[in-house]
């Protein structure tokens, strides 16, 4: 009798083992994709044939993510979110107090900010180092708070810099959308300070800023970017190297022309004064074709034009590049 009051209870527990598993897979989905470039860069630098330098690479990437969310039975929202192949991740807790987010790659604070990026791959340089390509310098901590009322998404974010480096970030951000006579209407602001690392007189602090607007009407969809960042030493060296005042005009258009076609164009003009030097320049236009192929397979062509001059030690460079994207994904 024992043992088959085991056999029984050894064959109840297997199967709400089996039946959570089932509930849980349930509610998990997971998505992915493989995606194949070649890039092709010509500049006016020479190449160091010794070296092996030709101005064309191949590169493929894979991705795979797994994310779950569920609704509990007091009413908060949970949501996760699993890099598989990148080994990062992300979750989140929303109720009627607003959502908290939590991100190991320090970004939970994604609000505001932008970068007017339209094409789809930006910034072909081949292997030269560019110093600011324009880019909002807001990471968005390792947790944040964030809410909506009516149309307007605020959040505040933290990030540490751990038990060896003073540079905790402290970023906020602020959303306000709406669509007006058919036409889909956002507004941003966020901004960051980064304490510097150290006590020692070059270690720099960071402030960063970056305002958004985005307009779509029908197919077309506009974007602008003005993005802003300062570096400050410890011993107020403003000609020295780690001292940045950085900031670039971001502009952004595509058009759908159907459901599978759109075009994209993009522009960046950005200056200030670089590594103790007030002459940096960087300016880069940029257009793009996307495609989609079939259902879960993309097509993306770009092109880059790009000039960089002045700064701190930097290489003043002038060049092109062209991106060809194949992706599967699912």
């Amino acid at each position: 009798m024992e043992i088959s009051m085991r056999k029984i209870l050894l064959a109840s527990t297997a199967l709400v083992a089996v039946a959570g598993i089932s509930a849980a897979n349930a509610e998990i989905s997971l998505s992915g994709g493989y995606d194949f470039e070649y890039t092709s860069v010509s500049d006016d630098q020479t190449d160091n044939t010794t070296a092996g330098e030709n101005g064309t690479s191949m590169s493929s990437d894979i991705d795979l993510a797994a994310s779950y969310s569920t609704t509990t039975d007091t009413g908060l929202s949970i949501s996760v979110s699993y890099d598989i192949d990148g080994d990062t991740g992300s979750a989140s807790i929303g109720g009627d107090f607003g959502t908290i987010t939590m991100d190991d790659d320090n970004e939970a604070m994604g609000i505001g900010g932008g970068d007017a990026d339209s094409v789809s791959n930006m910034g072909i340089v081949g292997d030269n180092t560019i110093a600011y390509s324009g880019g909002e310098a807001i990471n968005g901590g390792i947790i944040a708070y964030s809410n909506t009322f009516g149309g307007i998404e605020f959040g505040i974010g933290f990030g540490d810099g751990g038990v060896a480096s003073d540079a905790d970030e402290t970023s906020y951000g602020v959303s306000y959308s709406s669509s007006v006579n058919g036409a889909d209407f956002s507004i941003g602001y966020a901004s960051a300070s980064t304490g510097s690392a150290n006590d020692a007189v070059a270690s720099a602090d960071l402030n960063a800023s970056s305002l958004a607007v985005d307009v779509s009407v029908g197919n077309i969809s506009i974007s602008m970017a003005r993005n802003a960042q300062k570096s400050d030493r410890n011993d107020d060296n403003a000609s020295a190297t780690g001292t940045n005042d950085l900031s670039s005009t971001n502009f952004g258009l595509s058009y759908a022309i159907s459901d599978s076609l759109t075009l994209q164009a993009a522009s960046v003009a950005a200056d200030g004064t670089e590594d103790g030097s007030a002459d940096y320049k960087y300016d880069e236009s940029a257009y793009g074709i996307s495609y989609t192929v079939a259902s879960g397979v993309s097509l993306d062509i770009s092109y880059s034009d790009f000039t960089q001059s002045g700064g701190g030690g930097n290489t003043d460079v002038s060049g092109s590049g062209t991106t060809v994207a194949l992706g599967v994904s699912f």
